[in-house]
């Protein structure tokens, strides 16, 4: 018998044979039976709207069909990205997910609508695509007819990945090009601030509830007050931002300050876009055109007003720090006990805190304190000795390492099947959704709606926690290769800490960190168990 690939077999002489049905014909009229490939679906939506939210329920339901209907294919998933951009895969955790477990061998065949539904980048496909084909993986592009078994050359691939992402480029250079024509014309795209909204026309209207605030603002800067006090007052008299909550900081304010739009004037094109591979804002510094549009709608403030409070502003003003935001092993993975905000990170004469987001904003917000780092590292670390610390008749450290290693490898594996089980249920709801729409049986249309939109909250809950490991990736995998090249004869329990202690490594088990107060820290670990340590 020959060597089998993707689900055919070449005889000896070199000739392919042929499928019937869940057999293999040999050309000596021999049937052997195949082992099904493991088939899993991409699916990419851009944005967040109802009619593509509706593109993606449909793919998804003809994903699940296509590939159950197939007695070759076995069910993998269906991997989807919710309103992300094809232009680059890093922040795509659905397209992750899929290439993480298609080089794990999870995954034989991948199916995809088109070659921009995978990526609107040419290296990032080609460099995607090379590397499954080097790992076995075979990727089908329904709309281009592409099938990477049967590729001889890259460059149809090529040419299909540059038409999708001179495609993006056309589509951001469109709509750079329609929105500068209309400030041209003198007519802004409107955009949402406190004290503004819409008639049906699309004129800009004064929101006079909200107007009061913004005179206020400028009547409390005048008279000498900061920003931040300013919004200290603001949470105390219980005003509503513009997305309804009160949580007012110094720089919502100072930013509704030195808005224009509240003399009546607009300046159009003060940000653009880098380019449309990144997608990524750049402050208008004289680069391209400002469009200054005078006296497009009611005022708020007078000018004379708004320039005294440029003055007062100019005044306290500090020299700005850009530049690239830096990330820690902590960051957005401690949490606030009190208020449910994210802990930032400070460095202040060379002690590092961690302060919640919304007591910064201010202490009326929320009554946490300033944590240290150094506390949050000790109890991070006795929480892991409290974990794995091993029992007076399991002494032997390599058990102990063992049990640490099975519980990192069996986060994912019990994260995938989760995700899978999920996914089966959502495609079997829609399959008999569907059916029961063609049969017109009314009586259960509303129960396997229902039924369908639970699953989808369930997901949508639970996406959080895949995204959160998904992350630790990285993080796992450096301390499995560490733990690997450990001697397991001549360590300790304690001296297996003490190689263990550092945030970067207790990381790849510890998942969340909830500061109940600036003492006490209640650990998830990657087992879904919580440990409090009160340091």
């Amino acid at each position: 018998m020959g060597e089998t690939l993707f689900g055919q077999t070449l005889t000896d002489n070199g000739e392919l044979s042929e499928f019937t049905s869940n057999y293999l014909l040999t050309k000596q009229g021999t049937e052997v039976q195949l082992k099904p490939l493991k088939v899993a679906a991409y699916v990419r939506v851009s944005t967040l709207s109802d009619e593509q939210e509706d593109s993606l329920e449909n793919q998804t339901s003809y994903y699940a069909r296509h590939i159950r209907s197939n007695p070759n294919y076995r069910m993998v998933g269906i991997y989807t990205d919710h309103g992300k951009s094809g232009t680059l895969t890093s922040s795509r955790s659905g397209f992750n997910r899929l290439i993480r477990h298609a080089l794990e061998g999870k995954i034989d065949l991948i199916l995809c609508k088109s070659v921009s539904r995978f990526a609107r980048n040419v290296l990032d496909t080609l460099e995607t695509v090379r590397m499954l084909k080097e790992n076995g993986v075979r990727l089908i592009f329904e709309k281009e007819d592409l099938d990477t078994e049967n590729m001889q050359s890259e460059f149809i691939l090529t040419m299909m990945a540059a038409v999708a992402q001179e495609e993006s480029r056309s589509i951001s250079e469109n709509i750079k090009w329609a929105n500068v024509k209309r400030l041209e014309r003198g007519q802004p795209k409107f955009h949402r601030v406190l004290g503004y909204g819409q008639d049906k026309y699309k004129n800009w209207i004064v929101n006079q509830e909200e107007a009061g605030i913004v005179k206020e603002a400028f009547e409390l800067c005048v008279e000498g007050y900061t920003p931040p006090e300013i919004a200290r007052i603001f949470i105390r008299k219980g005003y509503k931002t513009i997305k309804g909550k009160n949580e007012w900081s110094g720089t919502a304010i100072r930013e509704m300050l030195k808005n224009i739009n509240y003399v009546g004037d607009v300046l159009g094109q003060k940000t653009y876009s880098k380019d449309h591979i990144s997608h990524a804002s750049i402050k208008n510094k004289g680069e391209k055109n400002l469009y200054l549009i005078s006296d497009h709608h009611e005022p708020i403030v007078d000018r004379e007003t708004f320039k005294r409070a440029q003055e007062k502003l100019k005044q306290r003003a500090k020299p700005s720090k850009e530049g690239k935001r830096n990330r820690y092993p902590l960051s957005s993975r401690i949490v606030c006990g009190k208020c449910g905000g994210n802990l930032q990170r400070f460095i202040c004469r060379g002690v590092v805190t961690w302060r919640c987001g919304k007591r910064t904003k201010s202490h009326e917000l929320c009554a946490m304190e300033g944590i240290k780092e150094e506390y949050v590292h000790s109890a991070m670390l006795a929480a892991l000795k409290a974990k794995y610390e091993p029992t007076e008749q399991d002494e032997e450290p390599r058990k102990t390492i063992l049990k640490m290693m099975k519980d990192i490898n069996n986060i994912e594996i019990k994260g995938d099947a989760e995700y899978n089980q999920l996914r089966i249920k959502l495609e079997k709801t829609l399959y008999e959704e569907s059916n029961a729409l063609l049969e017109g049986k009314d009586e259960k249309i509303e129960y396997l709606r229902s039924m369908r939109i639970a699953t989808e909250l369930e997901i949508k809950e639970k996406e959080e926690w895949w995204n959160l490991i998904e992350a630790d990736t990285e993080l796992r995998k450096n301390v499995l290769e560490k733990l690997r090249n450990m001697s397991f004869t001549s360590i300790s329990f304690d001296s297996l800490m003490e190689e263990l202690n550092e945030i970067e490594c207790m990381r790849a088990w510890v998942i969340r960190v909830k500061a109940l107060s600036p003492f006490l820290f209640s650990f998830t670990f990657v087992t879904g168990e919580n440990i409090e340590v009160e340091f």
